[in-house]
């Protein structure tokens, strides 16, 4: 459980970049009530009041990642060079399958650790075979907003038998494990996690359909990440991957898939007004050599789009500003400088983010009832450098836009504070509930116990 925190906040002195629907640009006090953006500038603020000084600062709505992959956290830079399929059989798979709940649970927190420093405070995460407990545990214990499950496969070229479980088991553990997720109340939701179409069973599929049905629980995949992979689901299933989606009854869920890198103007037609959305990842994408997703014309087709980093073994981090800023420039690159502003990159990881996972009326933007997920960005970085309005008057010469010089050049390191239900999560640049040297110590236990039993 995540209740609010009982006492008020009063941010002072901050410039709000609200990412509200007229990303409108306030300086303006900011009050915190009951884990809720309560008011702007209130005139006597409630007795009992915290008051943190942000004065300089910027003020974001807390970052959103679409697809993150934190079960991998320990496998780090132990699967280079390699493609998606490669990547997947020769390392990833025989590494997950080793994992138990208490190694799930140390890689969890570290990534967990490592998305709230950089300012990362809702995730949607696919979760893992072996160790999902463990895993969804430590995200409930970071206190990160967002979607899991269990990875679901039960069959598949290369697929070690720890990770290939029976299709009816798979479905059952998906089940109670959404349903503890929901009993708990907390920041986390759950969702059914099928891995891609060539790991899972057609009975597999329509289980599947049949829970996200029943439950209202959204379905989250990997999906037309890569031409090869692409081409083995033509050859499996006789057409492309949004074809056998709509045979299966997918497309009238609510579907998230990662990737859709190659998702062209023809199947963005056939998903148009359904409940589906994308989760763009340009660093692994560009790391595994997958493509670029062509953003502007999913955004053209009124297709929500997030970003997420995916995961440390194909990226390797876990920085959402990377992830903005590489979306911006790939799309500057394809579709020319004008086509993508710094305000669409921010918007991918906040309100747009939000709309792609069905919070929009929760958090990714800066107003009243809106979560109090908050990001808080220290401008004495000189990476965010900016004239000061008194420095400004009377001066000539263009102006720095605030979300340019946010997309293009905030990272991780000018992150000062991050809250969550206005809670503090991150304080002055140090985690609030999570101790990081227990976590990096149990981390490289355990990670040593992974690779004693994947041997590899």
């Amino acid at each position: 459980m995540n209740p609010p925190i009982a006492t008020p906040l009063l941010l002072e002195g901050a410039t709000l970049l609200t990412l509200d629907p007229g990303a409108r640009i306030l300086r303006q006090d900011l009050l915190i009530r009951d884990g809720r953006i309560a008011a702007f500038d209130p005139p006597e603020p409630p007795a009992g009041t915290r008051r943190l000084d942000v004065d300089g600062c910027l003020v974001l709505p807390g970052l959103i990642q679409g697809h993150v992959h934190l079960g991998q956290t320990l496998f780090r830079g132990l699967a280079e060079e390699r493609r998606l399929l490669r990547w997947l059989t020769e390392r990833i798979w025989p590494l997950e399958a080793a994992h138990d709940d208490e190694s799930a649970y140390w890689s969890g927190l570290l990534g967990a650790a490592e998305c709230l420093l950089a300012g990362t405070t809702t995730i949607q995460e696919i979760g893992l075979g072996p160790g999902a407990a463990g895993l969804l545990r430590a995200i409930e214990t970071a206190g990160l907003r967002g979607f899991a499950g269990p990875c679901l496969m039960d069959e598949g070229q290369g697929l070690p038998a720890a990770l290939a479980a029976g299709t009816e088991q798979a479905l059952l553990e998906a089940e109670e494990l959404g349903l503890a997720v929901q009993r708990n109340g907390g920041r986390l939701r759950p969702a059914l996690n099928p891995r891609f179409l060539l790991s899972c069973s057609r009975e597999l599929w329509l289980g599947v359909v049949e829970l996200a049905a029943g439950h209202g629980w959204p379905v989250h995949t990997h999906a037309l990440e890569q031409l090869d992979e692409s081409a083995l689901v033509r050859e499996r299933f006789g057409c492309d991957e949004i074809g056998v989606f709509e045979r299966l009854g997918l497309l009238d869920l609510d579907l998230r898939i990662a990737h859709g890198v190659h998702l062209d103007a023809t199947q963005r037609e056939s998903v148009r007004g359904r409940r589906f959305s994308v989760c763009h990842c340009p660093g692994s994408n560009l790391k595994l050599g997958s493509g670029i997703a062509d953003v502007v014309g999913l955004r053209a087709a009124g297709i929500p789009v997030s970003v997420g980093a995916d995961g440390p073994p194909c990226n390797n981090d876990l920085d959402a500003f990377e992830e903005i800023r590489l979306a911006a420039l790939l799309q500057k690159l394809v579709h020319g400088p004008a086509a993508f502003s710094g305000l669409d990159a921010l918007r991918l990881a906040t309100s747009g983010g939000a709309e792609a996972l069905g919070l929009a009326a929760e958090v990714g933007s800066i107003e009243v009832g809106r979560r109090a997920d908050l990001l808080v960005l220290g401008t004495d970085r000189p990476e965010l450098f900016l004239l000061s309005e008194d420095a400004a008057e009377g001066a000539a010469g263009p102006r720095a836009g605030l979300h340019d010089l946010v997309a293009f050049g905030a990272s991780r390191a000018s992150v000062r504070h991050v809250l969550i239900d206005g809670e503090p999560v991150v304080e002055d640049g140090r985690l609030c509930r999570l101790d990081l040297d227990e976590i990096r110590r149990e981390a490289r236990r355990s990670l040593a116990g992974v690779l004693g039993r994947a041997r590899l």
